[in-house]
């Protein structure tokens, strides 16, 4: 895979790095929060190499990549960093007149905070993997040093996990993260540690009675406290003199903070875990198959949803409290081998090579923990083999509840993990209940999928509306044949080449082909006879589409999406149908400069790959919106 090109062609398709708010990725996806969710193109994202599905999910917009996610993530990095493109959160409104429930709120809230923390804490849980095959084949002692060491390794990320998640707790609400981390240090402060243990009367503290709880492997009670905190420092900072906000603006925030957390919402938090646990005792208790057989047979929606990520705090709590977790790692593990099955018969099953390849790699990743390679790319688009893993889950997870099935430690659902299951105290019955499990649902997701009549992937790939569509795409590219069309300028100024933009998005025509003009007078034309089809909440940069389909972006000076709307004003919107020479943008070039941004205006052919040839004219050494300053040849 390409990941330069992909990400390049991702960027384009999704508004430009100016319109990424912040990106980052968990196992498979790349997750955007972005400026104006309007500009996506989201089929063409879809249909780009590389790319196995896309979603949006609470305001987030998910690409699913696979296994090599990562390498196009620092791609990402690297061009925001090189572009001086940074995380503004308060730009990042919704384009949607719906809102977000709050349901929804806080599951997008909980995985943006815990995604970044997987990789600590599934590499403890596979070292307390390591560490009970190496006990159980009595290669260590339990008193040796190696045991000792390779226990603290596997125990640490648990142990203090409230640290990791004030990190990214902290960046998730915009908090300084070593504030955060030191809220974390007094939750985890051996005065409550030792004296949860000793179970002390509660502290008086003006009155106030603070109890004494262990908050190790705790997750709600950190999140509560940086959550307060953010809202805090914030109203601190914006009412204290500029001069004091670097020394006191911190002390004041965890003067009022710490004790309201240590009083009440770390308590809260507790407590509420403890409840949940609770409940999935009783649920267990009295609807175990029932409740086993839903988990399982749900996974690839949840998955597909990615509220897995929402779910995995509860089963760390359930460890931090049981010492065991059978609500939900076990039946993520049960559903993910299915899931491998169906696609393992599906790679006998077709007949193309190239077919069965995805077949087989996304089977081998699926046992591997991986699934959304094969469900986003195969098991999803054929739709049956997608029920036969859900059935064969569902009857998996409920023989696995019948057989006792838990897991004693937290780590990513695949089959390197079995170990796990094994008890403290050496009983095998959770290892015996998860391995007759996943070969139940194993062999029934292979033959239900193998004797299904299965369509092949690419009689998938696209319907009978997109058929007509390209058909009808087709029909105009043929029609635009030998003809052209003129670029006016949008704005009265010098004309540059469009490399000595400085920033790179536009100068190594990232975005598109184009020009840029350098502005003598504060006011941007219709560079043709089309329709305005997107306008930027911060009014910098508006995007032209004419009658030709000729897809124009003119973007007002460079970073000047910072100034957040002042110094323009929009004379047009978003679906006005504009004349060539028609005034759309009034700016201010004296105030912007002043402000320091460079005023050079990028002129940009967004989707020039569908043209044959764009021709820039710039022997002009000023413009006016009645020159012309492109030809594209259509």
């Amino acid at each position: 895979m390409d990941y330069e090109l992909l990400a390049n062609q991702i960027i384009t398709l999704i508004g430009g790095l100016q319109n990424i708010d912040q990106v980052w990725n968990c196992t498979t996806r790349l997750r955007f929060k972005l400026n104006d969710n309007s500009l996506i193109q989201d089929q063409k994202v879809q249909n780009l190499t590389g790319v196995l599905g896309t979603q949006m999910r609470n305001d987030q917009y998910q690409i699913i990549i696979g296994n090599e996610v990562a390498e196009v993530e620092k791609i990402f990095e690297q061009k925001m960093s090189s572009t001086n493109t940074k995380t503004k959160p308060t730009m990042a409104k919704k384009t949607s007149p719906q809102k977000e429930g709050l349901f929804n709120q806080v599951i997008d809230v909980i995985s943006g905070i815990f995604t970044p923390i997987l990789p600590a804490i599934i590499g403890a849980g596979m070292m307390k993997c390591i560490l009970s095959i190496l006990t159980l084949i009595h290669a260590v002692s339990p008193q040796s040093g190696v045991y000792l060491v390779f226990f603290m390794i596997s125990d640490a990320a648990f142990y203090f996990l409230p640290f990791l998640i004030a990190v990214s707790a902290s960046r998730r609400f915009h908090l300084n993260e070593f504030i955060g981390l030191s809220a974390a240090g007094v939750l985890l402060y051996p005065t409550l540690i030792n004296g949860a243990a000793k179970h002390l009367a509660p502290m008086n503290f003006l009155g106030l009675k603070i109890p004494y709880l262990g908050y190790s492997s705790s997750v709600i009670p950190i999140i509560l406290v940086i959550w307060l905190m953010s809202y805090v420092y914030k109203y601190v900072d914006k009412y204290m003199p500029k001069v004091f906000r670097f020394i006191l603006t911190p002390v004041i925030t965890m003067i009022i903070t710490i004790p309201i957390g240590l009083f009440a919402l770390a308590p809260l938090g507790n407590y509420l875990g403890m409840l949940l646990s609770s409940i999935l005792d009783w649920l267990f208790t009295y609807a175990g198959p029932l409740a086993g057989f839903l988990l399982a047979a749900f996974n690839p929606l949840i998955v597909m949803t990615g509220m897995h990520y929402a779910i995995m705090p509860i089963a760390i709590q359930n460890l931090a409290r049981t010492g065991y977790d059978n609500f939900w790692l076990p039946f993520a593990l049960i559903s993910n081998v299915a899931q491998a099955g169906a696609l393992l018969a599906l790679g006998f099953k077709f007949k193309k090579a190239e077919e069965k390849s995805i077949a087989f790699s996304t089977s081998a990743s699926a046992i591997l923990g991986v699934t959304e390679p094969g469900l986003f790319g195969v098991t999803l688009k054929l739709k049956k083999p997608l029920y036969a893993v859900m059935l064969a889950g569902g009857i998996g997870g409920l023989i696995g509840v019948l057989l006792g099935v838990r897991t004693y430690s937290f780590s990513a659902p695949n089959i390197l993990i079995l170990p796990t299951y094994i008890a403290p105290n050496g009983s095998m019955k959770g290892l015996i209940a998860i391995v007759v499990a996943i070969i139940i649902s194993f062999i029934l997701a292979f033959t239900f999928t193998f004797f299904l009549k299965i369509d092949t992937l690419d009689a998938t790939s696209v319907s009978e509306n997109e058929k007509d569509e390209s058909e009808k795409e087709n029909t105009i590219e043929t029609e635009k044949a030998g003809s052209s069309e003129e670029i006016y300028s949008p704005v009265t100024g010098n004309i540059q080449d469009i490399k000595t933009v400085p920033d790179d998005t536009f100068a190594d025509e990232i975005i598109g082909q184009g020009v840029a003009v350098k502005p003598t007078e504060g006011k941007i034309f219709a560079p043709f006879d089309g329709e305005i089809t997107m306008t930027f909440r911060t009014k910098h940069a508006l995007a032209f589409t004419s009658k030709n389909g000729i897809e124009v972006l003119v973007h007002v000076g460079i970073d000047t999406v910072e100034l957040n709307g002042e110094g323009f004003n929009l004379l047009k919107h978003k679906g006005d149908q504009v004349k060539k020479g028609e005034p759309v943008l009034e700016f201010d070039p004296d105030f912007i400069a002043k402000k320091g941004y460079e005023l050079i205006t990028p002129v940009v052919i967004t989707n020039y790959k569908k043209f044959a040839k764009i021709n820039k004219l710039l022997d002009q050494k000023t413009v006016n919106p009645q020159q012309v300053i492109m030809k594209i040849d259509l």
